[in-house]
């Protein structure tokens, strides 16, 4: 084990006994890189405990950094019916500390978190009974909830983990998405130790306290990030059209009718089902000697209890067989929102989806961004995505355009609709596909520069594919699509049928504004 500094021996008395050493590993055998990959990558070490905790270790000694990033395989999409939002709230649960950091008696705070509890699984029952909650019962049982919050906050140190963590790292934060959800952080080169004791603590240790404080807080994050956004509930009503069964129709932050019903007992069942250690994939980048990382790791995260893990939704979205439209009125301006189904990280056919996004958007030569933009000068913002941002399972191919005042949705459609078309009379040429992968590459080599960007990128690459070599190996995958691939691709891609739009307009019409919402 190695040595601690008498600051660290400090921290870890108070709190966190230095846990026992968990046994031998042997690192993962990497297969034949391909030959033009960066030889950065043949220092990456990939480090199993007996757990099933995959560490990346990467050792850069050059700048006295490292950043941590830390996948856990679990997002909205794993959320159990009626609570969307789960997972986002358990992330905002995950900062309010353990049973030894941020409370000054774990036992009596303890006592009263389980009266919480109690009484937020009857909260719950009341609020999701088939008949009208009785009002009398919900305003006495949160009035309850209240009281023993305030029994509670006399045992809780407020603020204590991020308190802490601030105090040794440069930079420490968290996001949830619709498909993972990832802690990061970076920190000095000698405080190593502290990344390894205060994300082992959350991960195995985690108390749900304030856990209605915070909900409130999640709640007007919604309203202020979702409701009072034009743009974010236009994508909302385009998720829910374009998917009509998966749970990627839900929103990441949850209704607020879900919101409402979440409890504490369910933020606990959540961490039991999804924190795992084999469900976990992080990567360390920076400035340390792998032998002692290997030993901290085994120290900190070598006893986090193996579990079986709940696997992902096995929904299959069905085939569109129609348009789909709807119209969202907010706000002062109008916005453009396309969507075509997509496919998932194992379907080959998504290389040619990313070059195909490429064509019509990556820059001012792209055919949509010149149509619309330096063209017809209808457009101040031009966007595709060959994925909509989903990464687990099949997701949309999006196209949005930010109308300029001198133009409407439905004229911008025609003309979209139009170049959409184009692909297949006039293909992309041999020229602007080398042209697009060369771009690829050079933005590649711009995400080695920071250690925190190539620790998200090797852990989300292993959390989404399975295999962080994918982060290079993708270069071939790109290289063997051809010309005739992308304009089939396009050819099946862009039709009607499988088309989802949104118009997002003005929250008062003008005297031109016929379109009415709809369905498929």
């Amino acid at each position: 084990m190695p040595m601690r500094s008498w600051w660290m021996i400090a921290i870890t008395t108070l709190l966190l006994p230095v846990a026992a050493v968990a046994g031998s590993r042997a690192p993962d055998a990497p297969p034949d890189p391909p030959p033009d990959h960066p030889r950065l990558f043949d220092q990456v070490e990939s480090f199993r405990l007996d757990n099933g905790m995959l560490f990346l270790l990467l050792s850069r000694r050059d700048v006295p950094m490292i950043s941590g990033t830390i996948v856990v395989k679990v997002g909205n999409v794993d959320n159990p019916p009626g609570a969307t939002g789960l997972a986002h709230m358990f992330e905002h649960m995950a900062f309010k500390g353990t049973d030894r950091i941020g409370t000054r008696d774990a036992a009596a705070e303890r006592a009263v978190l389980d009266s919480i509890s109690v009484a937020g699984d009857e909260l719950t029952r009341l609020l999701r009974g088939d008949a009208e909650a009785d009002s009398l019962a919900v305003a006495r049982l949160r009035g309850g909830i209240a009281a023993l919050e305030e029994r509670a906050a006399a045992h809780v140190v407020p603020m204590e983990f991020p308190r802490v963590y601030d105090g040794y790292t440069y930079d420490f934060n968290a996001y949830t998405n619709h498909d993972f959800t990832v802690y990061v952080a970076t920190l000095p080169a000698n405080n190593l130790e502290v990344w390894m004791l205060m994300e082992s603590e959350r991960l195995q240790n985690p108390v749900f306290r304030e856990f209605y404080a915070e909900l409130a807080v999640v709640k007007e994050e919604r309203r202020q990030v979702l409701e009072d956004s034009p743009e974010a509930m236009a994508r909302e009503l385009l998720k829910s059209q374009a998917f009509s069964t998966h749970p990627y129709r839900y929103p990441v932050i949850g209704y607020m009718d879900d919101l409402e019903t979440l409890s504490p007992a369910q933020s606990v069942s959540f961490w039991r089902d999804y924190y795992a250690p084999d469900n976990m994939v992080a990567a360390l980048v920076g400035d340390f000697d792998i032998d002692e990382a290997k030993a901290m790791i085994e120290d900190y995260f070598g006893d986090l209890s193996t579990r079986p893990t709940k696997g992902g939704p096995t929904v299959v979205e069905p085939a569109q067989t129609g348009t789909r439209r709807g119209v969202h009125r907010q706000g002062e301006e109008r916005r453009l929102l396309m969507a075509f189904p997509g496919f998932g990280p194992g379907d080959p056919r998504r290389y040619a989806a990313d070059l195909l996004s490429s064509v019509l958007t990556r820059d001012k030569t792209s055919r949509l961004v010149r149509r619309l933009d330096l063209e017809e000068g209808v457009a101040r913002n031009v966007s595709s995505s060959s994925t909509g941002g989903y990464q687990r399972y099949a997701g949309l191919f999006t196209i949005t355009v930010d109308l300029l005042e001198n133009a409407d949705n439905a004229g911008v459609e025609a003309l979209v609709w139009e170049e959409l078309d184009r692909l297949q009379a006039e293909p992309v040429t041999q020229d602007k596909l080398d042209e697009i992968r060369a771009s690829y590459r050079k933005g590649f080599v711009f995400q080695l520069q920071t250690n925190g960007d190539l620790a998200s990128l090797l852990a989300r690459t292993q959390a989404s594919h399975g295999d962080w070599r994918r982060v290079y190996g993708r270069f071939e995958d790109y290289d063997r699509v051809t010309v005739a691939e992308v304009t089939a691709l396009a050819g099946d891609l862009f039709r009607r049928e499988k088309l989802s739009v949104v118009h997002l307009e003005p929250d008062v019409p003008d005297d031109a504004g016929s379109e009415t919402g709809g369905g498929s």
